[in-house]
């Protein structure tokens, strides 16, 4: 079992029931979500998800769950798509509820989450991928360092409109010449 300590959250692997709450809870931000929408959340669903989350886990990602120090969960973080060989993995994140997003929960793991890829996983460079509007993630990435790379020009379709997907990254030298800046 994995447990990371940051200023604000807990990172730890989350368990069925995790995957559960969070399966329920999670609610939209409007116009568009960051990730595919799972319409009819089911007991179902999560277990499934649950068991993807495992099947991948210590291989290629890393996914825990964002907790507060008394143990409320607030949302997942992962590093996915982890390449040892070339020393690169992605990061994704979410808050579940609205109430909980916007005070720094989401910087405060992310932090954790790269120091850890880094020093422990030994990675050379990060990726993140949001869609243009979604304005938290690109706040939370540009205070981590991330520099935006490209843009996929209306990319994401959702609610009758398109959005551009905006792709950052970050190099290790990046992120260590910043850490007592964050």
């Amino acid at each position: 079992m994995i447990e990371l300590r940051g200023e604000k959250v807990v990172l730890r692997t989350m368990e069925r029931e995790h995957c559960r709450t969070l399966w329920e809870h999670y609610e939209l931000e409007e116009p568009i979500p960051t990730e595919p929408v799972r319409p009819g959340h089911s007991i179902e669903g999560s277990d499934k998800w649950f068991e993807e989350i495992q099947e991948q886990q210590g291989k290629s990602q890393i996914y825990l769950g964002i907790f507060s120090p008394d143990g409320n969960l607030l949302g997942d973080i992962q590093l996915s798509e982890i390449d040892l060989r070339n020393r690169t993995a992605s990061l994704g994140a979410g808050i579940a509820r609205r109430r909980d997003r916007g005070k720094g929960y989401c910087t405060d793991a992310a932090l954790v989450i790269l120091r850890f890829g880094f020093e422990h996983l030994d990675l050379y460079r990060i990726s993140a991928v949001t869609a243009s509007n979604n304005t938290g993630a690109i706040r939370v990435l540009e205070k981590l360092g991330f520099t935006q790379e490209g843009c996929e020009r209306e990319a994401i379709y959702w609610s009758n409109r398109r959005w551009d997907r905006l792709l950052f990254g970050i190099l290790r030298a990046e992120f260590e010449s910043r850490q007592n800046t964050i």
